[in-house]
């Protein structure tokens, strides 16, 4: 086993200063893990003492960025938080370790460089380390958490403080998929089903090129050819058209992936780096490959064995039908056609459902204002920062800056931001100071300015916001939000009550309430919220980092990026500025997930919408072309055009039903792995299934309308003489 904490890291020297999320591991972490340094080394046992020598290794992507890919970086000095680290090594292009949580999802969210000195001692133990192991050969996940669980209550009856503690266990490849997992298996699904209805397009045309060659494959037959000798040539000229489509396909894929880059959430990316740079490896050739093999076989194959077997003496008859005519035939074509229509039907049903999502999480209320507020990280590290009233004088002046800047109207900081900003902690009040083991409340824990209520126009419910007498020299005091007063004081005035966060330190007196904010995504509903100023507390958890700043109504926020920039730059230069963007965006990266799922399946759902059509469409005018002679007779006893239209109409709706009928059910059974993707609406919503299935009745209708009007067109004595 290894161990390994994470945390943000600045860099500073000649370049430009900037923050990088990093890892403090034990020496062990790199050799467990199977990966070592391109170049350099790892670290030795008597580095991850503490207080032995400071070394760094650095990712393969900062080598490039900062140090310009320059070889004679190992050895060389760099300073990271202030303190000085020599470079021992270099790590391998594709080697990425996964730096979670970020901050938010605009975030770097893999390891950029290593440290050294990880103190694993009781004297540090927080909560803030992460273990990672290898199991041994033929040992299972399961067999491992059940001796972990003799572990952990091992552990649980020696500390009384850990009641109810455990060790959970998890696999590397599921944390490393994370929350994308289930959205990629939902999109691979929706291709799979487009290449499905795309290939039963294709086997309908074959059945049809199949019946207008059946004369020449009669007389091929009669001169001694064998069946399998024209198996082998119509597979032979199916996987041409197949290699054709997946060469065009390749190219197209070239551009489809940028175009997926551009779309996909910066979350996919990170958990996918793969994706973002957009290239095709073998490994996608070779899967192009194999499916073009398979559709091929699966697809070209019952073409190919009906057109291989002509009814010789009846097909070379001027009048007669070959076997590509029978009603097992006819049978085989609808069978295809109702199949697309099925699988349209679920994607439709999936797509609608993701629509119908979108639509409620936009309706979501988030508990503050996004509009108008540009948030950036600026962390303070360095000698110069080490002491609290430090950090908290810089902030004062930059504030002052900021707010004097034209198109401001107000400014503040934060730890860290709504929506993608929980931090959990325990506290208690001090009507309950000493709950039970095990039932110690815990909450969104927030260091914020003054003004930060009035920047994020969150609501006031009772109270009064922070001000300038909010110091060390004042009295201690704090913010809640409605939930937790809700939650501890149902039918009181929560004004005076007092609590205190982390079971030490001060008791606080709550000043305010404020209106609930969403800290973790819609998915998460409201909870409870501490707020604190951060006068008072200037060395809790290193002080704020994000700045945020309201402009005036009509100025982006965007454009004052570079003037906010400046202002931090002009008060120290080695303030690392990262993640510059409007609070309407980091508002939106909950839904990021749902939004490139609902766009990729409606595309899907709209392709396989329209080749359902033209497999209908092509179904009846290949019936109509077949049975001229029929409609012919049938007009010329007297049939009028509505009577036509109604035959053939009828002939492609009830395909139409029949697969809408299948493809409702299959929907019932498949749409329940769409459930993590959902909000606020079931997987079986009856509005979408209803919605759904009129869409489909129409185009269906459509299809079959263009077919129907040429049958009508019928003249009686040129159809009697046709063949």
């Amino acid at each position: 086993m290894a161990a390994y904490t994470q945390r943000h890291c600045v860099l500073t020297g000649a370049a430009e200063a900037e923050e990088d999320p990093c890892e403090v591991i034990s020496s062990n972490l790199f050799p467990i893990l199977g990966v070592a340094p391109i170049r350099g080394r790892t670290f030795s046992a008597d580095e991850d003492k503490p207080e032995g020598p400071r070394v760094a290794i650095l990712s393969y992507a900062l080598w490039q960025r900062r140090f310009a890919a320059d070889e004679n970086v190992i050895g060389r000095s760099v300073d990271i938080d202030g303190a000085s680290y020599t470079i021992v090594g270099i790590m391998p292009p594709s080697f990425s370790h996964a730096y979670a949580p970020p901050y938010h999802a605009l975030s770097e969210s893999f390891a950029q460089l290593w440290l050294s000195g990880i103190a694993l001692s009781p004297a540090s133990a927080w909560n803030d380390y992460f273990g990672i192991g290898r199991l041994k050969s033929g040992l299972s996940l399961q067999q491992a958490e059940a001796q972990m669980d003799t572990v952990s209550a091992r552990i649980e009856a020696m500390y009384r403080d850990l009641k109810g503690w455990r060790a959970q266990l998890m696999s590397l490849r599921t944390i490393s998929s994370g929350d994308t997992r289930p959205a990629l298996l939902v999109l691979m699904g929706a291709v799979a089903f487009v290449l499905l209805i795309a290939c039963a397009n294709i086997a309908n045309l074959l059945l049809a090129r199949g019946a207008s060659r059946a004369n020449e494959f009669a007389v091929r037959n009669a001169l001694g050819a064998s069946q399998s000798r024209i198996v082998r040539q119509l597979l032979t000229e199916s996987f041409v058209i197949s290699m054709a489509g997946g060469v065009l396909g390749v190219l197209l894929a070239s551009w489809g992936t940028r175009a997926l880059v551009a779309l996909a959430p910066p979350f996919l990316l990170k958990t996918a780096p793969g994706l973002a740079s957009g290239a095709a490896d073998s490994r996608v050739f070779g899967f192009s490959f194999a499916t073009v093999v398979m559709t091929t076989f699966l697809f070209g194959l019952a073409p190919a064995l009906q057109s291989s077997r002509p009814h010789v003496t009846e097909t070379l008859k001027e009048t007669g039908r070959s076997s590509l005519q029978s009603p097992r035939n006819r049978r085989f074509r609808s069978a295809l056609v109702v199949s697309e229509i099925a699988l349209a039907m679920v994607l439709l049903i999936g797509a609608g459902l993701m629509v119908r999502t979108l639509a409620q999480l936009s309706r979501v209320n988030l508990g503050f204002n996004p509009a108008n507020v540009l948030t950036l990280r600026a962390p303070l590290s360095g000698g110069q920062y080490k002491e609290p009233q430090a950090r908290a004088q810089f902030w004062d002046r930059a504030l002052s800056a900021v707010e004097s800047l034209p198109g401001v109207e107000a400014a503040s900081v934060s730890l860290r931001l709504p929506v993608n900003g929980w931090a959990g902690q325990f506290f208690n009040t001090a009507d309950d100071p000493n709950p039970p083991a095990g039932q110690v409340p815990d909450a969104n824990y927030v260091i914020v300015g003054p003004g930060y209520f009035r920047v994020m126009q969150i609501p006031l419910r009772r109270g009064r916001s922070f001000n300038e007498h909010d110091t060390q020299s004042g009295d201690r005091v704090v913010i809640v939000n409605e939930e937790l007063a809700r939650s501890y004081w149902p039918g009181q005035d929560p004004l005076g009550k007092q609590l205190r966060v982390g079971g030490q330190g001060p008791w606080l007196s709550i000043v305010g309430v404020a209106g609930n904010v969403l800290s973790q995504g819609p998915d998460a509903g409201f909870h409870p919220e501490i707020y604190v100023p951060y006068q008072q507390f200037p060395w809790l958890l290193g002080g704020p980092k994000h700045l945020v700043v309201r402009t005036s109504a009509g100025v982006k926020p965007e454009t004052l990026a570079h003037a906010v920039v400046q202002e931090i730059h002009r008060l120290d230069k080695d303030v690392p500025v990262a993640d510059i963007a409007t609070m309407e965006l980091i508002a939106r990266e909950p839904m990021a997930q749902q939004r490139m799922v609902m766009a990729l399946l409606v595309s899907f759902a709209g392709l396989a919408l329209v080749l359902s059509a033209l497999g209908i469409y092509s179904v009846l005018s290949y019936s109509i072309a077949q049975r001229t002679r029929e409609i012919g007779l049938r007009v010329a006893l007297g049939a009028q055009q509505r009577d036509v239209l109604r035959l053939v109409v009828g002939q492609g709706i009830a395909l139409a039903i029949v697969g809408a009928v299948a493809g409702i059910a299959g929907a019932l059974g498949l749409t329940r792995y769409l459930q993590s993707l959902l909000y606020g609406v079931r997987p079986t919503d009856p509005l979408t299934f209803a919605g759904v299935a009129i869409l489909l009745a129409l185009v269906s209708l459509a299809a079959c309308y263009i077919p129907a009007r040429r049958a009508t067109r019928v003249d009686p004595l040129a159809a009697l003489r046709h063949e």
